[in-house]
């Protein structure tokens, strides 16, 4: 299993590129409601703060997220040592208690896209 991850910017936010590179460990898998079960549940080496446009006419709501939900973009090219897929990045608020099994994507906050970078 992959241990560790480097998370960089790929595409679909250029606001949210500024925070990007972000490393963590992988603390789990998940399945979603889809019957993906190849989500990596990544707790970030440091926090991050995010302010997100929401509404219209827009205003700010400051994110503040200690794990990503990561999934390679590409069929059949899992996150894996030697293979740097895009991914879909999705926050996981410091707030969440737990990510449930099954969970919805669309629950969480799509951040962008990514690279997802095995560490050795």
């Amino acid at each position: 299993m992959v241990r560790r991850v480097r998370i960089e910017y790929f595409d679909h936010n250029e606001e949210f590129s500024r925070l990007l590179p972000r490393s963590g460990e992988v603390v789990d898998t998940r399945m979603d409601v889809y019957g993906n079960n190849d989500w990596l549940l990544v707790r970030l080496d440091a926090p991050l703060e995010y302010q997100m446009k929401v509404g219209d006419p827009f205003q700010f709501r400051l994110v503040r997220a200690d794990h990503f939900l990561v999934r390679s973009r590409w069929a059949k090219v899992p996150i894996r040592l030697g293979e740097e897929p895009s991914v879909f990045i999705l926050l996981v608020e410091t707030s969440e208690s737990s990510i449930p099994d099954r969970f919805d994507p669309a629950s969480y906050i799509q951040a962008a896209w990514g690279t997802c970078v095995v560490e050795e």
